[in-house]
């Protein structure tokens, strides 16, 4: 089988979460089962310079978007696998960022992701590559089962790939002006209230959706909660529409990346049977943030896009009762601005006990889950999330709010009154609110002062298996199912 996998983003050299980290692992665990896999992802300004790898193929597709018609260079990582062409244009992608400013969105986001889905049918047709299946991810290529069938001018393509799109975040679904549509050069036809129309304006995750064979999501909880009006962000009929072609496939693990034995970016290796490691590299994450080097002290790492949806608001209604224990918190991440200035005033206000980065480090990260006693989710709502898997495996015992993949990965480590659950692995607060947050952090530290528990705790998590050969298994079955009808 081949498939060709189309994403806005792509680990290590370009990524705002968990999409870019599953660029890279879910076709790596592909081509294990023998999949030939083929992927697609924009040439932004981080991967010019950060992989030296690229070279330009002299390809140089000619894509329409509206009345206007651009130039694409096509780049090839010469070592990478699986195979991976960047789409080059500098005038949409050479930019400091990939999708907008921490204060919003880059005005023209339609065009340039309108350019990069032409240009991934162009390259196609140009390479005669013929996949049986075409997997795209999120909004931003929400639009390609459609180009992939009407052709980049809409005047007809004879379409032989199947689709399979996954929702990674339901929350941004590319909705832009009903008046765009002719950026697209899609038949007018196409703008209907069964394919792309959204209350008069269009919506390129409800094209993904409709119109690939099959739809997936990142976890079966967040399956389930996106067909509700709470969690479903207006697409709730839509989802259930698609009944059992939308199915929830839960993330996993790239263990060649994210594994404290062998990790390069932390102070000292370390693993489940031998976990002195762990002190060394908390020592060292202590003194690189500069928070006060006591080691006995806990320490929560939280590691996030600062928006919120990550639970920032209910942090921000517990954080007083939070720092009053004796406990030092660092953050990393980039966002919407009043959350950069919340965290920046929290740093000020608890000098040496919190700390915040705002950057995308991806060494830091990997400090984080190694230096971290706890690590705090509190999702408002959370399709998979990735870093609580990382945390298992790293001894950062998880702290989450039961949402979406959070309540499918973590389980209480203990009852209300502390006494401890031989299967929980984390702690888990069920109502989303900073008391409950506050309340379950509480029991977190009080268990915390009890080291044989905490030890035995951190011990089994990290032997817990969330690799991602069974969900790539799970897609294979998916694309067949694809195939099929």
């Amino acid at each position: 089988m081949k498939v060709l996998f189309a994403a806005s983003e792509i680990s290590p050299y370009a990524s705002t979460g968990g999409l870019a980290d599953i660029a890279k692992a879910l076709p790596d665990a592909l081509a294990r089962l023998d999949v030939e896999v083929i992927r697609v992802i924009p040439c932004y300004r981080q991967i010019m310079e950060r992989n030296r790898n690229l070279r330009d193929t002299q390809m140089r597709l000619q894509i329409p978007v509206g009345l206007s018609n651009h130039t694409a260079e096509v780049w090839l990582d010469e070592v990478d696998f699986p195979k991976t062409y960047y789409i080059r244009r500098d005038e949409f992608f050479d930019r400091t960022f990939l999708y907008g400013l921490s204060t919003r969105d880059y005005d023209d986001n339609f065009e340039r992701f309108t350019f990069f889905q032409k240009a991934v049918v162009a390259l196609i047709d140009t390479l005669k590559i013929k996949p049986d299946i075409v997997h795209c991810n999120d909004w931003q290529t929400g639009l390609l089962p459609l180009f992939l069938r009407h052709g980049i001018n809409g005047g007809g393509r004879a379409q032989s790939e199947r689709t399979v799109y996954t929702i990674h975040n339901l929350a941004y679904q590319g909705v832009y002006p009903g008046s765009s549509f002719p950026v697209s050069n899609l038949p007018f036809s196409c703008y209907n209230m069964y394919e792309m129309e959204y209350y008069n304006q269009l919506n390129c995750m409800k094209a993904g959706i409709v119109v690939s064979q099959y739809a997936t999501t990142v976890s079966k909880t967040y399956a389930s909660e996106i067909r509700t009006s709470e969690h479903g962000c207006g697409l709730e009929g839509v989802l259930m529409d698609k009944g059992d072609k939308l199915i929830g496939i839960l993330n996993g693990v790239d263990y060649s990346e994210w594994n404290p034995e062998t990790d390069r970016h932390i102070a000292k290796n370390y693993s489940a049977d031998d976990t002195d490691g762990k002190l060394t590299c908390k020592a060292d994450l202590l003194q690189l943030t500069g928070l006060d080097p006591d080691i006995e002290r806990p320490l929560i790492g939280i590691v996030t896009r600062l928006a919120e949806q990550k639970g920032l608001d209910i942090l921000a209604q517990a954080i007083e009762k939070i720092m009053e224990h004796d406990v030092s918190m660092v953050i990393l991440g980039t966002g919407q601005q009043k959350y950069h200035d919340l965290c920046t005033e929290w740093s000020e206000r608890w000098k040496n006990r919190f700390v915040v980065r705002l950057e995308y480090n991806t060494e830091l990260s990997h400090k984080i889950e190694a230096g971290a006693d706890f690590f705090l989710m509190p999702s408002r709502f959370e399709p998979c999330g990735l870093n609580q898997l990382y945390s298992l495996r790293y001894g950062a015992i998880p702290i989450v709010h039961a949402t979406g993949g959070l309540k499918d990965t973590i389980r209480n480590c203990c009852d209300e009154t502390g006494n401890g659950i031989p299967d929980g692995n984390g702690f888990v607060f069920e109502q989303y609110s900073g008391e409950a947050l506050y309340d379950t952090l509480q029991m977190a530290l009080k268990k915390y002062a009890d080291k044989t528990f905490r030890q035995d705790l951190m011990r089994r998590n990290m032997r817990e298996e969330h690799s991602w050969d069974h969900a790539a298994q799970e897609y294979l079955d998916v694309y067949h199912k694809a195939l099929a009808l």
